[in-house]
């Protein structure tokens, strides 16, 4: 059995713990997975299935350390565990791959999806310069979409027998019962509740151009608390409504008219993807790859920030395309983002060397 040590920023629920725990669940007896959770967050392990061999290991302290005690103690844990494999996840845990290359314990896997708030507008040169060093030697490394291989390649260059696109992939139900037409336009989102999601944008854009509306934001995080408040300072207590941590995607997803995405940064989020499968149109901000992933039907309401508004209304006003765009969106996601290709992926990448 192979064992992986994952390291993660974070382990509350997003993007990539998602994607780990539908992998780890599909590939259940194959691995053996410790995940450290750099700031103690554990909600994800939840979603983890009770057959799934994994451990959970809280490390918050280490942000305190200096960086020469940091180091130490990533040296150590490394050393301690002797996995098979070390995963890192993005920024956050960059250190750590960069410790296991200059120890070379074991193989390392490094997956990148994006940017946190602070580089979603620009890179930086010392991130991109720590990167390169970091992610050297033998070290692989994967991303789920073509922006960022053009920035692996360009800024951190990364050699392309160690670069890896992989897509990501959701399993598809055979078939969604979507709710009987109503009055009333249903606009619905899912999103971790962080400021790179911009849900103030979503709101404030709902607000000023849909009437007979309502929207539902699935998903929590650490902005829940701000965002209620915003909420009802605008007074859209009746017609927005913080759904909270959605344990039935598809059933969610079936309440809505339209798709809506505001983040300032992505690359290729989950979420649309869902919203593809389940027929939605999708109106979004032009960030990531968002603009490739859907329908060319879709592509006229994937907009820059500055004109997402103005998306939000066209949209709104064809009601009579949103059947259309909804089945060309679905009809690409099963095309080309399936779980099946994400899963031979990843047994792919994890494959003994031979």
């Amino acid at each position: 059995m192979t064992r992986i040590l994952h390291v993660f920023s974070t382990f509350a629920v997003g993007g990539p713990q998602i994607r780990f725990a539908q992998l780890a669940n599909a590939l259940s007896g194959q691995y053996h997975h410790t995940i450290i959770s750099l700031d103690g967050a554990s909600q994800a392990m939840s979603r983890l299935a009770t057959d799934v061999q994994a451990e959970f290991l809280p490390m918050p302290t280490l942000k305190a350390m200096s960086l020469p005690k940091r180091l130490h103690a990533i040296h150590r844990t490394l050393s301690h565990h002797q996995s098979d494999i070390l995963m890192t996840y993005n920024w956050g845990a960059i250190e750590w791959a960069f410790c296991n290359r200059l120890l070379r314990l074991c193989r390392g896997i490094h997956w990148e999806d994006g940017f946190s708030p602070d580089e979603a507008s620009r890179l930086y040169r010392r991130r991109n310069l720590f990167r390169r060093h970091a992610l050297s030697g033998q070290t692989q490394v994967v991303v789920p979409s073509r922006t960022l291989m053009a920035i692996a390649r360009q800024h951190w260059q990364i050699p392309a027998q160690r670069l890896h696109y992989f897509p990501n992939g959701i399993a598809m139900p055979e078939a969604i019962c979507k709710r009987p037409p109503s009055a009333v336009t249903t606009l619905i989102t899912l999103a971790s509740l962080r400021a790179e999601k911009n849900l103030h944008r979503l709101i404030d854009t709902f607000a000023s151009q849909a009437t007979h509306s309502r929207l539902l934001i699935g998903g929590d995080g650490p902005m829940l608390t701000e965002l209620e408040t915003y909420i009802d300072s605008l007074n859209l207590t009746n017609s927005v409504r913080l759904a909270g941590r959605i344990e039935d995607v598809w059933g969610f997803l079936a309440q809505g008219d339209i798709f809506c995405l505001s983040s300032d940064t992505e690359q290729m989020p989950l979420s649309v993807l869902e919203a593809m499968a389940a027929a939605l149109p999708v109106v979004a901000t032009d960030v990531g790859d968002v603009k490739t992933i859907v329908a060319a039907e879709n592509t006229p309401f994937v907009v820059p920030p500055a004109h997402y508004a103005s998306a939000f209304r066209r949209i709104l006003s064809e009601p009579r395309h949103w059947q259309a765009i909804g089945a060309a969106n679905c009809q690409k996601a099963r095309q080309h983002y399936s779980f099946q290709n994400m899963l031979e992926n990843f047994t792919r990448l994890t494959a003994p060397i031979r």
